[in-house]
């Protein structure tokens, strides 16, 4: 198993305001794109045609004056996050995503994923802890490596 180095990522970095300041240590950095907050029930069944998504509403970002980025007033509860960046993951590679370590340090948290395919990421689930937090536009969200499965 190999992992893709520093100057291998910025090549597979997409729609980064700045892709070079998003890769470093052989890690990505993804940002904060959109919140949509959970707010419906969901139903899960074996049956395909019984399952249902639990209804989100998209959280509009507040702009104080003079801040360039908008802000969202995240109150403890589940919401889904989507990114501001795509990574085109290799053939024979696998990205795998963490919180990152920002988000851990204020309570809040995602789950760890491993990705072969970013078509199939539409966002992430985020948690919020008890005291809520204020999150800003373009904030960073996640931490990734790609590793290299097949030589």
């Amino acid at each position: 198993m190999k992992i893709v180095r520093t100057d291998e990522l910025e090549k597979l970095l997409r729609f980064a305001p700045d892709a070079s300041g998003r890769t470093a240590g052989d890690r990505l950095t993804l940002t904060l794109l959109d919140v949509l907050q959970i707010v419906g029930e969901g139903r899960i069944s074996p049956r395909p045609e019984d399952t249902q998504e639990a209804r989100r509403i998209k959280r509009p970002a507040r702009k104080s004056s003079g801040d360039p980025a908008g802000y969202w007033d995240l109150v403890q509860g589940p919401y889904w996050v989507t990114f501001n960046e795509e990574v085109r993951i290799p053939e024979g590679c696998s990205l795998i995503l963490e919180p990152h370590r920002d988000l851990m340090k204020n309570g809040l948290w995602h789950p760890t994923l491993v990705i072969r395919d970013w078509s199939e990421v539409s966002g992430i689930l985020l948690l919020v802890a008890a005291r809520g937090v204020r999150m800003m536009e373009n904030a960073p969200l996640s931490t990734g490596i790609i590793i290299q499965s097949k030589e």
